[in-house]
């Protein structure tokens, strides 16, 4: 009989086949033979599994698991083993037809690498891949493909979570295998991020859209996209500036708070934006375009709607749209066709209306959103003043008769006491309109300009309104000319074309418009610390022109350019 623990010179060249088909070597532990068995205990190189092979000899009765146990304990072996695994082998081993080769009797507890660091965005950064939502019901909107999505200034847009430290493992023979720990992330702030102390959160310092690139995390103010806005780059909403570098289709929009600039036509689509609007094409709007921008400039309009908060200027043409700035409306080299234009600070064209008669309405010197104001206020009088008439009708006997008062039951009188609450009311709220009325004609007349420009032709039909005249072209007449009102004799008039002074910005206007409401409550009330305070605040805002702009005169309408007039002062009638 031999036995005992395998030294370098008695290990046997052995392999089992590994998982791959390679064979895997081992290295002998525990050898015995005697003439009921050869049992041989190997192990993995790496000390992770333990194998056993025992071979019936001639005096074989059966192996037992003291036996087995006996010789995982001369190898060494104290860990991995499992009862099952043991049971197994007996099973095997006890049955007719042994098991003649190496059987798996022990494995290790492998070390567990720990999680690598990794980005974790609470801002996803621009991707080209779509990302859709479905509705309640499931359905999907495909023209919605959220490619980008806004942060805004001191959002946390990224963290980095720390590599894990992993866990220990141990072999067959107990030994503790010490954990390899996860690999860390590089990540650097770019333009428009801030990294916290710790160097882990990041935070945006501007509005804009997030960037992940080469490690570099960044906020850019600035979208371009040089495809059409269609279905494969969907609607736009980003709080910076976008460039388009191709056109914007029927049925999209494109929403952009900085600004837009398009290299291509606009379809029936839309854009919204707080900033200037450029296109270089043109607007084919099929009567569903819509535009709200600051300035707009652009070839041509065609079938659009276009409200500006400054200036619209026009290369080519507006034909059949309406079109409303509180600055001025330009066509540089071409006419304004069909539709209504309105341009608070003047309008200006080659031609106005055709030789066709194509109605057209051209309005200066009118502030649209005030108007809009006034015809609300006009309703809402109407309205109260209905309702005192009604009240009249019902108070007007029992004051006539006061006797009768006293008679009323105590539900009669209640209502009669809320009926005279509602008078009340209405009588405070017909005060604030009415004051609200006088405060906005007194802002209207703040770069107002009430003159329309005429280079070329001014055609017979065309429609005129001003802040407070309106008429009708009855002839055809040849320009240069201007068109202005007229208040002494309610009409306007056809004079000499005068030069425009230059359209004012929002900034010059607004710091007029508080300026006079600080004069207009000083000698009310001797001042208005708000007042002045915003004043202050819109004129440290200003450029040097938006000062210079503020502080000067406030023209109804521009003096007529010396030279012949065009056909004189004609009148048309109204």
């Amino acid at each position: 009989m031999s036995a005992g623990p395998a030294s370098s010179s008695s290990s046997h060249d052995l392999t089992v086949p590994g998982y791959n088909g390679e064979p895997v070597p081992l290295r002998t532990l525990y050898y015995e033979r005697d003439d009921v068995l050869e049992a041989h205990v190997a192990c993995s190189m790496d000390g992770m599994r333990a194998y056993i092979r025992v071979v019936p000899g001639p005096s074989w009765s059966s192996l037992g698991r003291d036996r087995i146990m006996s010789f995982l304990a001369q190898a060494g072996i104290t860990n991995g083993h499992t009862e099952v695994g043991i049971v197994l082998y007996l099973s095997t081993q006890n049955s007719p037809a042994p098991y003649a080769g190496y059987f798996q009797i022990a494995r290790g507890d492998p070390m567990r690498k720990g999680e690598d660091a990794s980005i974790e965005f609470h801002v996803q950064p621009t991707s080209l891949a779509p990302r859709y939502d479905q509705n309640d019901t499931g359905g999907i909107d495909f023209k919605q493909l959220n490619l980008i999505e806004n942060c805004f200034t001191g959002q946390r847009v990224a963290s980095i979570r720390p590599p894990g430290p992993g866990r220990p493992g141990r072999d067959i023979f107990g030994n503790e295998i010490p954990p390899v720990p996860g690999e860390n992330i590089l990540v650097q702030p770019g333009p428009g991020v801030l990294i916290s102390p710790n160097g882990r959160d990041f935070t945006s310092e501007v509005e804009g859209r997030l960037v992940f690139e080469k490690g570099i995390l960044s906020v850019s103010p600035n979208l371009e996209i040089n495809h059409d806005i269609d279905y494969a780059v969907g609607n736009v909403d980003f709080v910076g500036k976008v460039t388009i570098r191709g056109a914007l289709l029927d049925g999209f929009y494109i929403n952009a708070k900085r600004g837009v600039e398009l290299f291509g036509d606009v379809g029936a689509g839309r854009i919204t934006s707080e900033g200037d609007v450029t296109i270089t094409g043109g607007i084919k709007g099929k009567n569903a375009a819509i535009i709200h921008c600051q300035n707009l400039t652009v070839h041509y309009i065609d079938d659009a709607s276009v409200e500006a908060s400054g200036n619209v200027v026009a290369t080519k043409e507006i034909m059949n749209s309406n079109v409303k700035a509180l600055g001025r409306v330009t066509v540089t080299a071409g006419a304004i066709i069909g539709g209504t234009v309105c341009g608070f600070q003047g309008v200006e064209a080659d031609t106005l209306g055709s030789d066709m008669g194509v109605g057209t309405t051209v309005m200066a010197g009118l502030n649209w959103t005030e108007e809009n104001r006034k015809s609300e206020i006009r309703a809402k009088v109407a309205e109260y003043m209905d309702r005192l008439q009604s009240a009249k009708v019902l108070l007007e006997p029992l004051f006539a008769a006061k006797e009768l008062v006293a008679k009323l039951a105590t539900e009669q009188k209640t209502m009669l006491a809320d009926l005279v609450s509602e008078l009340q009311m209405i009588r405070d709220n017909l005060i604030e309109l009415v004051e609200e009325r006088v405060r906005i004609d007194g802002r209207s007349q703040v770069g107002m300009l009430n003159q329309i420009n005429v280079k070329k032709m001014l055609h017979m039909g065309v429609t005129t309104r001003f802040s407070e005249v309106e008429g009708q072209v009855k002839d055809t007449v040849k320009g240069p000319l201007s068109i202005q009102q007229d208040t002494r004799h309610k009409m306007h008039k056809i004079a000499a074309y005068g030069n425009m002074p230059p359209a004012r910005s929002r900034t010059s206007i607004a710091i007029r418009v508080a300026k006079k409401e600080r004069e207009t409550a000083e000698t009310r009330e001797g001042g208005d610390g708000e007042t002045v305070l915003a004043e202050a605040a819109l004129e440290s805002a200003a450029t040097p022109d938006d000062a210079a702009a503020a502080n000067a005169g406030e023209p109804g309408q521009a003096a007529a350019a010396p030279g012949p007039a065009a056909g004189g002062a004609v009148p048309a009638t109204k």
